[in-house]
């Protein structure tokens, strides 16, 4: 038996008293309290099941495009249009802004691998207004985003998450099956022993160890392979961006000119290095030269420390995943938890939302179609997801595209979303994936094009001219700021893309022809 107050009890009636006379009291209009009442267990289970099936009966799901729509503008992703819900203006640039836009975005992306040339120019920048990269350099500075390597790409690219520093223990993701070897074995404990950060010319004489001086490529190699398995993190973002710099990434970035290093002189008005009388400084000591170091490497910038140990108790680090899933999506679905490859996959993630819906934390539902009613989400945010509907518009606004790197988690496809099929006549033999290096084109919240890296190939989901056309914008848009080098493409669903609606739409954007096809330059 369970005590308790289990039917609902009628308040007295609000009574006002006439003007001067006094508040009166009397015995039936006061709200009597409750007496203790008393159920049977099982019967209260049973009745906490039917009014949880009530409340799931009561919301129709929407369709895909919806929850596309819905997707990107949960996450502040360039903010709709006039119009749409969630605008914020109508201007279509980002929704969030400043130091605290950069918390805003780390926070619901915390964990979350992206390919590190797509971080700034397309996750990033797509996010905040007035991103500039000082911005994110400045709270790394200051201890509050961490940054963190998940395994390491072709050419000179890896998987980077950022995080929350005071929530860190949740979302990192340390490779477990990493071995280290003497160098990086000796740099880790120093790291970790150290509890300090330190600059990479205190680190070359301990990557060496007590017999041997590795050479500054050899202590770089080693710091990277300990950022790639997790372990180690820098308090800049500048080791990163030289890495991309090298070209050969997934999203290949314009080239930039190198910083110029002007000849830096001392307050005695001679150059570091060189004595008194202008003969060559001292050599040794622990930093290299008396007077003088050698520079340090672009890769190895800034002050390294070891990144904390993740939680170790698996029902806290399961309840923090779920509730940060529910942040990330809004609705968590079985794909959105496959993609993010956690331990125990959704069925522990199942087990932990169904104990958040029975203490009233989520609902599970049918919220959006053909994807099961093994569906999560806050009260709130379905009644957001629904204000996404076509019939929620009180006008058919123009269509609005935007384009995003094929990783970011705004996009839904290939998530909780599966990709569209391909038209019947495509002899391609691609497939889109959340493929590093790929971007993806979504119109009104339907996925338009699908762009593999470097854009030699094309995949196209529509026929209608107005809805290509507004697709191709967006896709010369994104290589028209900056946040692609350039495309060169050829193929669009196997076939020739000369002579084909994609390329009238892309021609029409600014694309110009080539022999084999189109191509979009910065």
């Amino acid at each position: 038996m369970v005590e308790g107050e289990f039917r609902p009890h009628p308040s007295a009636p609000d009574v006002v008293p006439d003007e001067g006379t006094e508040p009166f009291a009397e015995p039936e209009l006061q709200a009597v309290p409750p007496s203790s009442e008393w159920c049977d267990s099982e019967v209260l289970r049973k009745l906490r099941r039917r009014s949880l099936a009530a409340l799931r009966a009561e919301v129709e799901p929407v369709d895909a495009a919806a929850y596309g729509r819905f997707l990107p503008s949960w996450q502040n992703v360039s903010a709709p249009s006039a119009g749409r819900p969630g605008s914020s203006g109508g201007s279509g640039a980002p929704a969030l802004r400043g130091l605290d836009g950069i918390m805003t975005a780390v926070d619901q992306l915390s964990g979350v691998p992206v390919p590190a040339s797509a971080w700034e120019p397309l996750v990033l920048a797509s996010r905040i207004s007035d991103y500039q990269p000082a911005m994110l350099d400045e709270l790394m500075a200051a201890g509050e985003v961490l940054w963190s390597g998940a395994g390491s790409l072709p050419g000179n690219d890896g998987w980077i998450s950022l995080h929350v520093a005071e929530a860190a223990e949740l979302t990192l993701n340390p490779d477990p099956d990493f071995e280290p070897g003497d160098a990086q074995l000796r740099l880790l404990e120093y790291l970790q022993s150290g509890g300090g950060a330190y600059f990479f010319r205190q680190l070359t004489e301990v990557a060496g160890g007590m017999d041997a001086v590795l050479s500054d490529d050899a202590v770089v190699a080693a710091l990277w392979d300990l950022v790639w398995a997790g372990r180690i993190t820098g308090d800049t973002f500048a080791p990163v961006r030289a890495m991309i710099a090298g070209g050969r990434t997934a999203h290949k970035q314009p080239a930039r000119p190198p910083r110029a290093r002007s000849l830096r002189m001392s307050r005695l008005g001679r150059s570091h290095g060189t004595g008194l009388m202008g003969s060559p400084g001292l050599t040794g000591g622990r930093y290299g030269s008396v007077t003088g170091t050698a520079p340090t490497p672009p890769l190895a910038v800034g002050r390294w420390s070891a990144l904390p140990a993740p939680e170790l108790d698996p029902t806290i680090h399961a309840r923090g995943t779920a509730e940060l899933l529910l942040d990330r999506y809004g609705v968590v679905t079985r794909g959105s938890v496959m993609v993010e490859n956690i331990v125990g996959g959704f069925g522990l993630m199942y087990k932990v939302l169904a104990r958040l819906e029975e203490a009233g934390r989520c609902r599970r539902g049918y919220f959006i179609e053909h994807l099961g009613a093994a569906q999560f989400a806050v009260p709130a945010t379905v009644d957001r997801l629904r204000s996404f509907t076509e019939d929620a518009q009180l006008a058919k606004a123009a269509p609005f595209a935007l384009a995003l790197a094929a990783t970011d988690p705004a996009n839904p496809y290939g998530a909780a979303l599966p990709w569209p099929a391909l038209a019947v006549d495509a002899g391609s033999g691609h497939r889109p994936g959340r493929k590093a290096g790929a971007l993806v084109v979504m119109v009104d919240g339907a996925l338009v094009l699908y762009v593999e890296r470097g854009g030699k190939t094309l995949l196209t989901f529509s026929h209608d001219d107005a809805v290509l056309a507004a697709a191709a914008a967006a896709l010369v848009g994104v290589v028209r700021r900056g946040a692609v080098d350039k495309l060169i493409m050829e193929k669009v669903n196997g076939h020739d893309l000369l002579d084909t609606p994609v390329a009238s739409a892309l021609a029409a954007a600014g694309a110009y022809s080539t022999p084999k096809g189109l191509r979009i330059r910065a």
